[in-house]
């Protein structure tokens, strides 16, 4: 996490939350952070090209008056390449607000509905937060889970118990001969 990323961040946040358009900004926001592709960043982040030009395709692409503003803060300050952990951070203050927790569950086939669901309730218990869950089908998992988020991992996989395992003979061996 970009400490600078997370203070445009907030700043936006704020600003949105005065004019009512949190939701409509971060959706306007994701779409724009798709649309940039290799050749627009570097577009963006050239430093021979003025930011006059810069600022006259945003204005001409971008239509949510906030964003546009947003972006031609970030062209004057040379930003340009925190826009992806700036949408990140405004997300972040977006979920925290709602309390929202994006989750993201790893396992070697797709999880049933009720899987999910049981799931679901369980972390909504423990965090007091609304859940949305990503399962993710990772075919080198032999079977359990890995849940991630907020920059934790809970990784209760046989790959991870087994890897564990090797680690532990392994030091024990070499403890052994020593």
């Amino acid at each position: 996490m970009s400490y600078i990323a997370f203070q445009y961040a907030e700043a936006l946040h704020n600003i949105a939350v005065e004019s009512n358009t949190v939701k409509s900004l971060l959706e306007d926001f994701k779409t724009i952070n798709d649309v940039i592709d290799e050749e627009i960043y570097n577009f963006l982040n050239h430093p021979k090209i003025s930011k006059k030009d810069k600022k006259e395709i945003i204005q001409n692409s971008i239509e949510n008056d906030l964003l546009m503003r947003f972006m031609f803060v970030l062209i004057d300050n040379s930003r340009i390449p925190l826009l992806k952990e700036c949408l990140d951070e405004f997300e972040k203050i977006v979920n925290d607000t709602n309390k929202v927790m994006n989750i993201q569950v790893f396992s070697k086939k797709l999880l049933s509905v009720e899987e999910i669901n049981q799931l679901n309730v369980n972390l909504k218990k423990r965090h007091n937060k609304t859940i949305i869950l990503e399962n993710i089908v990772e075919q080198e998992i032999i079977g359990g889970l890995r849940i991630e988020y907020n920059g934790m991992i809970l990784d209760d996989t046989i790959n991870n118990y087994l890897n564990n395992l090797k680690f532990k003979l392994t030091k024990w061996q070499r403890w052994e001969y020593e």
